[in-house]
């Protein structure tokens, strides 16, 4: 199986010199898509050995996504896990979630994070955007995780989509746009760290109802009645 891993990054080159490094001992080849960073994060993820799409200017963390999209199905990978540029993903993790790909057993594997793991404000707006991206009654454990990987035909089937999203809500936007398509859904455990060398500087509750609004959007312009 032809496998990629796909890491957005702006502003990055420290710790995507980590991630970018040892990601390639997992997978067949690492993709670095620079969303217009000015710190020599594109540089950085060159040296690693790592392939290396750059946006000139910031376009967004759902841009970059949709880019490594485009790379996959265009250049014929099997698989593609996505992964953050910080460093709260650990690339060792990798075969965790290729593994019910390589069986046949699911087209999408979400890493789902322990609510321990996390942050008090980000758990409980985690909870709710969990709720609102459900999928047939099924609750998403972890709808926002970053860490996930997609078989060739959860790929294009995303792409099909023409998924709007640009931000941060790329995740649930994913998960919306599949959620009436017969593609079987799995999830992994696996460990966040969030004290990296260069950390969101997001406020989650900014950004949890700036996620919010976009799903609620989502859902208002194709299921206006729900």
């Amino acid at each position: 199986m032809k496998t990629l891993a796909a890491i957005p990054c702006f502003n990055e080159r420290i710790p995507v010199a980590y991630v970018a490094t040892l990601a390639r001992k997992h997978v067949d080849e690492v993709l670095v898509i620079d969303d217009g960073s000015s710190d020599g994060t594109a540089a950085v993820a060159t040296a690693t050995g790592a392939q290396v799409l750059r946006h000139e200017q910031n376009k967004g963390k759902g841009a970059a996504v949709k880019a490594a999209l485009n790379y996959a199905a265009t250049n014929g990978f099997d698989a593609l896990v996505l992964l953050d540029g910080d460093g709260q993903h650990d690339p060792a993790q990798i075969p965790q979630l290729l593994q019910p790909i390589q069986d046949g057993t699911a087209d999408i594997v979400i890493g789902y994070r322990e609510l321990t793991q996390m942050p008090r404000l980000r758990q409980a707006g985690r909870l709710v955007l969990d709720y609102v991206t459900a999928r047939g009654g099924q609750v998403i454990t972890d709808s926002q995780s970053g860490f996930r990987a997609l078989s060739r035909k959860a790929v294009e089937a995303l792409l099909s989509k023409n998924l709007r999203a640009n931000g941060f809500s790329i995740e649930s936007d994913m998960l919306l746009a599949v959620r009436d398509l017969p593609l079987k859904i799995a999830e992994v455990p696996i460990t966040c760290t969030y004290d990296v060398e260069e950390p969101s500087t997001k406020n989650p509750v900014s950004h949890g109802m700036g996620v919010l609004g976009k799903i609620i959007h989502s859902i208002a312009e194709g299921r206006p009645l729900r």
